[in-house]
C-alpha cells in the first residue's frame, strides 16, 4: 500500500499483510499532495502538489527504484487530477475555477483545453481511452459533462443536487450528489453505451426526512468485475453496496466512523477506508459490514492512497 503522511511529509510503502512500513520517502515540506495516481504498469506514481511558495508541481515516485523527484513542470492549483489510461504520460487537471488542462509529462508542457461558460467549480474528473467526464458545482446545483480529450463537449446533464465526485465503472458513470434546499441526496448512474445518456437516479434522502442530516455520498469503490459499487457516505459514516446492473442499493452498512474514500483489497472481502476527519485508515469487512480495525499512530494519513498488488 502507498500512502502519504502529512505530519512527517513522507510517502510510505506498507506491507498490507503485516502492516510493516517497508519504505519511507521524504518530500519537500512546502508540498501538499492533492491526489495520487499510479501508472497502469505500476512503475510510477504521480502526486500533484500544492506548494506554499506558489510553485505547484508534480511529485513522482519511481516504484522500481523507490526514489522520488519533482517534474520540471509548473502546474495550476490541482483541484482534480487524472492520468490517461492509454497514455499515462498524459494527464488532465482541473483548477478550482474549472479551467481544464492537458499535461504532457514527457515534454513537460501544458495546454488549456477550456473553461466553464458560467461560474462553476469542478468537483470530479475521470478519463478513459476516448473521453473525459467531469462534474461541476454551480449556483443552480450541478452539471455532469462528457468531453472528448481535446475538451470539446459531447453532452451534459443538469442535476438538481450538488455533485461531489464522478467515478468510472466500465461503461457506467457514477455521480454521487448531496442535497440543496430543494433536493435530497442520491446517486446518478449513467449508461455510457448510450449516445446521450439520461441517468437512473437513486435517492437516499429527501429534504423533509425526519433525520434532517446529510449523509454526504462522496466516493465509490468499484469491484473488479464492474458489477458492484461501494458508495462512501462521509457524514453518514456508512457504505452502500450497489448493484450496477440494476442501479439498486442492495446493502447499507453502518460503519460508525467518517470515511472519505474506500479502496478494495484484491481477492478479498476487505477494504481500506480513509478519513479526511481523522487522518487514519480503517480496515472494513464488506461481507459483514463491520469495522475491524483502525490505525493507531500519530501519523496524519491523507485520504488518497493506492493499494498495489503483490
Amino acid at each position: 500500500m502507498l500512502a502519504i503522511d502529512d505530519s512527517t511529509h513522507a510517502i510510505i510503502i506498507v506491507d498490507g499483510i503485516s502492516g510493516e512500513i517497508l519504505t519511507e520517502l521524504s518530500f519537500n515540506p512546502e508540498l501538499t499532495p492533492t491526489e495520487l495516481a499510479i501508472t497502469p504498469d505500476l512503475t510510477r506514481s504521480y502526486l500533484p502538489c500544492v506548494s506554499t511558495n506558489g510553485q505547484n508541481s508534480i511529485l513522482t515516485v519511481n516504484l522500481t527504484s523507490l526514489t522520488t523527484y519533482t517534474l520540471p513542470l509548473s502546474i495550476p492549483y490541482p483541484a482534480q487530477f487524472a492520468l490517461s489510461p492509454e497514455t499515462p504520460s498524459k494527464a488532465y487537471l482541473a483548477e478550482p475555477c474549472g479551467n481544464l488542462h492537458l499535461l504532457d509529462l514527457t515534454t513537460m508542457s501544458s495546454q488549456l483545453l477550456g473553461a466553464p461558460a458560467t461560474k462553476a467549480s469542478c468537483v470530479g474528473l475521470a478519463v478513459d481511452s476516448e473521453k473525459m467526464y467531469t462534474a461541476w458545482e454551480h449556483s443552480a446545483g450541478g452539471t455532469v459533462m462528457e468531453l472528448d480529450l481535446t475538451g470539446s463537449l459531447s453532452w451534459q446533464y443538469d442535476i438538481g443536487g450538488i455533485p461531489t465526485n464522478v467515478i468510472l465503472a466500465g461503461t457506467r458513470l457514477i455521480v454521487p450528489f448531496t442535497n440543496t434546499a430543494f433536493t435530497g441526496e442520491g446517486i446518478a448512474f449513467f449508461n455510457l453505451s448510450k449516445k446521450r445518456p439520461s441517468p437512473t437516479v437513486v435517492n437516499i434522502q429527501c429534504p423533509i426526512c425526519p433525520s434532517g442530516l446529510a449523509t454526504y455520498p462522496c466516493h465509490a469503490a468499484i469491484a473488479a468485475d464492474n458489477q458492484t459499487a461501494y458508495i462512501v457516505n462521509e457524514d453518514g459514516a456508512s457504505i452502500f453496496r450497489v448493484d450496477l446492473e440494476t442501479a439498486q442499493i442492495t446493502d447499507r452498512m453502518l460503519i460508525g466512523r467518517s470515511l472519505s474514500r474506500l479502496y478494495l483489497i484484491p481477492d478479498s472481502e476487505l477494504a481500506i477506508g480513509t478519513s479526511n476527519l481523522f487522518g487514519d485508515l480503517s480496515l472494513i469487512d464488506l461481507a459483514g459490514g463491520t469495522l475491524l480495525a483502525v490505525t493507531n499512530t500519530k501519523r496524519q494519513i491523507l485520504s488518497t492512497i493506492a493499494v498495489l498488488p503483490y
